[in-house]
């Protein structure tokens, strides 16, 4: 059973962010006046391995949240963007300065089910090797981290890595790594 949209307006529209205020009917009949959902660009995240295996992370400050936080390299697709491998590929190389010729596609994932319409392609990108310095954007700000697989799942697990499409992304590139998953 679904959800029907009764009314629908827009609040704001720019290309990092649509936000709408909709008015909603739930299958049992309740109404709800003002839900809201924004939607923002997709993205890709990348979890690179080097040829030693270490993970390439970054930190991060984010103004949202407050808090430097430390996540694998992503970004968002551009308007003109919509290869999610290309997207991928632009941000390793821009945030690190790192490439890698051995991609593999692990699916994409809902940032929040509740309130935004976007995904997070994830990736994982094996054998990277440092091509050249960073080429960051202008409001960008953000220092490389390389750690072992081991510890940059040891930092999922203390909640030193809490963000959801990097938490998502090392767990399960730890499993294929170690082969515990066979499909994708």
């Amino acid at each position: 059973m679904s959800w029907k949209t009764i009314d629908s307006n827009t609040l704001i529209d720019s290309y990092h962010v649509k936000v709408k205020k909709d008015k909603v009917r739930l299958p049992d009949g309740a109404i709800i006046e003002d839900f809201y959902t924004l939607t923002i660009p997709d993205a890709a995240m990348v979890c690179a391995v080097t040829k030693e295996g270490n993970i390439i992370l970054k930190s991060e400050y984010r103004y949202a949240c407050g808090e430097e936080v430390i996540e694998c390299p992503a970004g968002m697709f551009e308007p003109e963007e919509n290869d999610p491998l290309t997207v991928a590929k632009r941000e390793l190389l821009e945030e690190t300065g790192y490439e890698s010729d051995d991609w593999t596609y692990l699916g994409a994932t809902w940032e929040s089910t509740s309130k935004l319409t976007n995904r997070m392609h994830l990736f994982l990108a094996n054998n990277a090797v440092k091509t050249s310095l960073q080429h960051l954007d202008e409001n960008e700000h953000l220092d490389v981290i390389i750690v072992s697989l081991e510890e940059a799942v040891e930092m999922v697990m203390s909640g030193k890595i809490n963000a959801n499409s990097t938490v998502h992304l090392i767990l399960k590139a730890d499993r294929l790594l170690k082969g515990e998953l066979n499909e994708l």
